[in-house]
Formats: C-alpha cells, structure tokens, sequence
C-alpha cells in the first residue's frame, strides 16, 4: 500500500535490532514474525531479475550490442543507451514498471532503470536513456506496491536471503515475500536521483512526498539504524542514511548514525567484537565475510573480494557526511580505513578493469558478473565520494570505471549482445537462482555509469583506458598468506591451500592477460593448475601447488628482504624439499626451483592451457640470447601457451638435466578449471641438488 505523508512506521521487535543473515549465506532464514507466515517458492526458487526467454528482447542484445561497438569508447551514455532497447521491449505503461515476458515485476531492475533515467534527466542527456515519461510511474512503483509499511498477513518466502522488515521494499510483486537490504539500498539510492531531478522533470508533488516519507521511514528504521546492521556490510545502510539526508532534508542519519557505522567498522578492523569471533579484516586488510564465526570457520580463511569492495562503497557518504556538519573519524580510525581502502583498491583491481577474482565467497559469488558490476559500483564511489578518507584523487575512480566499460565492451562484441551469460570464463556458480541470469550485471554498470555522469561535471566522457602506464602493484596480506601482482601485461595471485577450492600452493593460483583472459586455471591446484610435483616409484612426495589434496599443508609466501617483487617458500616431505622464488616484473613470472633430492626422485613440471583449444606449442625464441632448448621443440625454441580466447603466454626452461621430456595431455574437469585445455607436462629425473628456472611472459594481443 502506498503511503501518504503520514506514513504508517512499523517497528520491527528486538529480533531485527541487529541483523544477522548474510547475503546469500548458508544460515537459517529468519524467523517468520508475529502476523506473517512463511512459504515455500516466490523468488527464493528463481531470480525476479532472470527476464525470460523472448526472441524479441534476445534479438534487441544483439542490436544493443552493435550500436555499443558504433558508440565512441569514451561516451559514458554509451551502454546505458544501447541498453534502452532491450529494456523498451519490457517497459508495460498500464503497471508503470518494465515487466519480463512472463510476468514478473524485478523491484532492484525498476530501482536500476530509474536510477538511469533521473540522471539522464538530472544531466539533461539527449539519448534513448532519457525517459522522463516513465519516472513518475517507476516512482508509483517503488513507493507503492514495491513497500512494504507493515509485514502483517503477508507470506513471507523460505530463502535463507530472506530479512524480514518493515517499513521496506520486497524483492518482486510475488505473492510470496522476499526481502534484502541490499533492495532497500538500491531503491533508496535510485529515488534520491529522481528527487534530485524532480524539478526538472516536473514531479508530481504526490510522488515527491511518497519518495520522502518512504525513504526516511525505511532510514530511520529499527532495522537500519546503528548499531544495526547486516554482519558487516555498513554500505546498505550509509546508501539509506545518504538518501534520507537527500530527500528528508535532514542529515541526522548522516551525521550520526552513519559514523558510529564507520568507526565500529574501524575498531571491530582487527578486532573481533566477541572474543574468539573475527575481525571485520585480515592482517593484512583483506576481507572477512562472516565476523559473527569462529576465526577458523573456513569461510572466513581467504578474502572475500568482491564483497570487499561492495562495503568499500560505504565510503562514498564521507564528504557528504562531513559537509553535512559530522564530526570527523578519530585520526587512527581514518588510518584504519585508508589502510583498508589502499588494500582493496590496489590489491583487488587489475588494470584490465576486472576483478583479482581467484578468491571471493566460495564458489557462490566469483566471476558472477552481476557481482562484478556491485563490487566496481562501490570501488569507483568510494573513490569518488571518499577521496578525503582515502587518499586519492577522485580521477582513478574515473580511470577504474572506464576500464571495466572497456571490459564490458569487449564482452559484449564477444558475446555479440549486451545480454551476457551470468559468469565469465565458463565458471559454473553454485548460486544457482542467478546461473541463468543475464540482464543485472548490463543494468548495474549502466545505472552506476549514469549516476557517475549525473555528478562527474564531466560532459559523461570517460578517461581513455590505458593500461600499458598502469604501475605493477604487488600486495601481501600476511593474515591470508595471499599474495597479489596487479600490472600493465598480466595479472596474477597466489594463496595458500587453506583458501579451497580457490588457492593452492606456492604457485600463481590464475594469470590473467592484459585483457582479463585466462591463461590456465582459474585457481586451485594438482593437475591443469602451474606448478611442479616430486614422486617416487610413483608415489607423489610433494607438490608446489597441491590445491585441495593439501588443505592443511602450511605452505605460504614470504617477502625477500629488501625486495618489494621477490618471495619465496618452501614444500617438503622428509629429506626432499623444493624451494620456491618469485620474482615479479611487469613483464613477465621469473621463478627459480631448487629441488633437493634426499635420493633419486621424478620431477613433472606442469605447463596447462586454458579452454578447449587450448594447447601448449613451440615458437622460435624472438628475444636477444638463446635461451636453453626445451624438450619436444626443435632447437631455438620456447613453449607458448595458446588458449581459446587467442590469449597466448610464452614459457622459458632453463636448468633442465638431460634426459627431459614433455608428456601432453587434458586434465579433468574441476570447479576452477571449467574448460580445461591440453597441458604440457616436462618430466625429468633428479639425483641431487638441481635448480630450474621457469619464465612466464603473456604476450600482448
């Protein structure tokens, strides 16, 4: 029902004073309250954002996506443009809200559509994406049947992402409820666009009145309000807290609320809130998804970085807040949190504009591109909007944003439509509603461009992308022993076994080219994955990169003194060890092996390609020097790795005894390794002490 300016507040009980379902978690759902029931189906079964299969709306992503490629690489419009024609295909004028083809009604997608809308409006955009025609009705959407006042006599859905509240928006117009802050957040965020461009537009005053008193009564909240709030995710609630401010003209919220959130995330930082819990961050600044378990549940073992960067946009408010007439951060919580921001941005973010994704929240959230765009929106506002806290020019949030449209674009032309499969790389999520969803990620980052235009004073034109100045950023965060090298040619990480199914060993875990393309696997490790195995008589004694065969072998990366690009680390079984080092340039991988026997043992160096015609070749050596020959090649010659995206990775031996061979062949299938290619395998006997060197250099497309 939508509400009048005196807006009915239900006030959620004791149970919802301090939310604790993570998003998408594997916890209970919450307890159905007094008044509601729960049910099974509604959207915990299918994603209200999956839009269903019509030629139509399928033949105009094809469309869309040629007239992106016509579109000047710099134009910010660009995408949210060639978006347009899809979504017209959906729009429903009767219900006032863009409806899929069979039925449904996806609150976050109308919040996302208006988002884009009001800005294209509110920068008075001459484009396909300025609809000033629909704002009102997508406004008596969200206000209106979207919002719920009161959960009384309502059904509430059985998903373990169900957060009962009220006041609050639900996720779709099923009968069945499901509810998220992140809805509330991105409806909030979307009418405070549109209240922004309500003049311009002519805003009925009946709409301006149901965006203040929704807005500020969903903000002002039992649920919302500090110290609520969702595990550690501050953002949903500052995006709240940032619109009220906007909409109700009063910074309350903003002012007080929104920091006592930041200075709890900065004192809970390395600090549990309950003995024997874990700490909103690692040591080293990564990550904890779940601060309410024990230190070694093992969700908490590696960084979550695309949540990470999701609650890194919480910092957007901060000049905001402070213009506002909030009281600045203690000295030491702002260095907490520009600690944090510097490790997340620097750490998590490859110059290609996507993600150092080898790690995030199990199988359930990497390479989910719809999570891509979420984790880019809060990156490039917190830069923008934080940059007193963090410390940076509001410029590399420009530079990052266009980067991952540089990406986005590339996909699309790939893809041929700008309706892209809902991971990248073939990954196959364990999220299961979201696996066939291809529409979130095209409206994030359209909505997030558009509200970048709204507020860059900018004429909506990007930085160009360029990433060959981009610097070669290496980053250890000693807490989870990951170790990440973010550059102008490649990408790449390395974790330990603890960090299953995504880590591995001492070896790089993935390598991404400068185009965000895999050269191996996605992570883990044993065969298909880099590294280098000792057996003997057939029995394997030990292995560089082990993966999940080893979750427990202490197998970790130090820091070379006096070095900020050489690690090292060593794997041993009884008198036989390996001793591993890297070195890190912005060229290329330069790894040394020093293998010592303890007798005479089998040595397999594995070389894998990535996709199903992927290979391993020979190619004539085009450097100065002749580097040593390797087996299976004629003399002259290095391995290039070939895979099916037509990235390419050139390998150098050097150390090998006589007597090696190479051995091809194409490891199983596994989770991060979705699409093997064939793998070259160098074999070779050791009797004593032998070191080799592997030199890895992704070649430029």
């Amino acid at each position: 029902m939508r509400p009048g300016a005196n807006v009915r507040r239900t006030l959620l009980a004791a149970a919802l004073a301090v939310l604790m379902v993570g998003c998408g978690d594997e916890r209970p759902a919450t307890p159905a309250l007094p008044g509601t029931e729960r049910s099974d189906g509604g959207d915990a079964a299918a994603d209200p954002e999956v839009v269903a299969g019509d030629r139509a709306f399928d033949a105009a992503g094809v469309a869309a996506a040629e007239q992106l490629a016509r579109a000047d690489g710099d134009d910010a419009w660009a995408l949210p443009d060639a978006l347009q024609g899809p979504m017209d295909r959906l729009w429903n004028e009767r219900r006032g809200a863009y409806v899929s083809p069979d039925g449904r009604i996806s609150t976050r997608l109308n919040a996302e559509m208006l988002r884009i809308h009001a800005a294209a409006a509110l920068t008075e955009h001459d484009g396909p994406a300025r609809h000033d025609d629909r704002i009102a009705g997508l406004v008596a959407f969200l206000t209106g049947p979207a919002y719920l006042a009161s959960t009384d006599g309502l059904r509430f859905g059985d998903s373990r992402h169900n957060t009962v509240h009220a006041p609050g928006w639900r996720q779709s117009d099923s009968p069945t409820v499901n509810q998220h802050p992140s809805i509330d957040a991105t409806v909030a965020r979307a009418l405070r666009i549109a209240w922004l461009a309500r003049e311009r537009i002519g805003l009925p005053e009946r709409d301006r009145q149901a965006i203040r008193a929704t807005v500020v009564a969903v903000a002002s909240s039992a649920t919302f309000r500090a110290p609520s709030r969702l595990l550690n995710q501050i953002n949903w609630n500052a995006d709240l807290y940032g619109a009220a401010a906007t909409v109700g003209d009063d910074p309350r919220l903003l002012r007080d609320d929104y920091r006592q959130q930041l200075a709890w995330f900065a004192e809970h930082a390395h600090r549990p809130v309950h003995a024997g819990r874990t700490p909103n961050l690692s040591d080293g600044n990564g990550f904890h998804y779940r601060p309410d378990v024990r230190a070694s549940d093992p969700v908490d073992r590696t960084d979550t970085v695309e949540y990470a960067n999701v609650v890194l946009g919480a910092l957007r408010y901060y000049g905001q807040a402070l213009r506002a007439g909030m009281r600045p951060l203690r000295p030491e919580q702002l260095e907490t949190l520009r600690e944090w921001a510097t490790h997340t941005v620097d750490a998590d973010w490859t110059p290609s504009g996507y993600l150092n994704w080898e790690t995030g929240k199990g199988q359930s959230r990497i390479h989910l591109r719809q999570y891509w765009a979420l984790a880019l929106d809060g990156a490039v506002m917190a830069l923008r909007g934080g940059s007193s806290i963090i410390g940076r020019s509001p410029a590399e949030a420009d530079l990052l944003l266009s980067r991952g449209v540089r990406l986005f674009r590339q996909w699309a032309a790939d893809a041929d439509t700008i309706l892209l499969p809902a991971t990248t790389f073939g990954f196959r999520s364990s999220f299961e509603n979201v696996r066939s969803n291809r529409v979130t990620a095209t409206v994030r980052l359209a909505a997030t461009l558009a509200d970048w235009a709204a507020g860059c004073a900018c004429d909506g034109r990007l930085p160009g992308p360029d990433r060959s100045l981009a610097p070669l950023k290496v980053d250890l965060d000693p807490g989870f022993g990951r170790l990440t090298v973010n550059g102008p040619r490649y990408a790449t990480a390395i974790a330990p076994p603890t960090s299953v199914p995504t880590g591995g060993g001492l070896e790089p875990a993935w390598i991404l080219d400068a185009d965000a393309a895999p050269l191996g696997a996605l992570g883990g490790g044993g065969d298909g994955s880099l590294g280098l195995e000792v057996s003997r008589a057939g029995e394997p004694l030990l292995d560089t990169q082990p993966g999940e065969r080893a979750p427990d072998a202490n197998l970790r990366l130090r820091p070379l003194p006096g070095s900020a690009d050489r690690f090292a680390g060593v794997v041993r079984n009884g008198r036989v060890r390996v001793d591993v080092r890297h070195r890190f340039t912005r060229d290329a991988i330069v790894t040394r092996y020093v293998i010592v026997p303890g007798g005479r043992v089998d040595v397999a160096l594995r070389l894998p390609a990535n996709g199903r015609a992927g290979t391993v070749r020979c190619r004539p050596v085009r450097r100065h020097g002749r580097p040593e020959d390797v087996p299976g090649c004629p003399a002259g010659s290095e391995y290039l790795v070939h895979t099916s995206s037509g990235a390419e990775m050139a390998v150098e031996l050097g150390g090998l005894p006589a007597g090696a061979r190479v051995t091809l062949h194409r490891p199983a299938v596994r989770s991060m390794l979705p699409r093997p290619g064939i793998q070259a395998t160098v074999r070779f006997p050791v009797r004593r002490r032998t070191v080799i060197e592997r030199v890895l250099r992704p070649v430029d497309r």
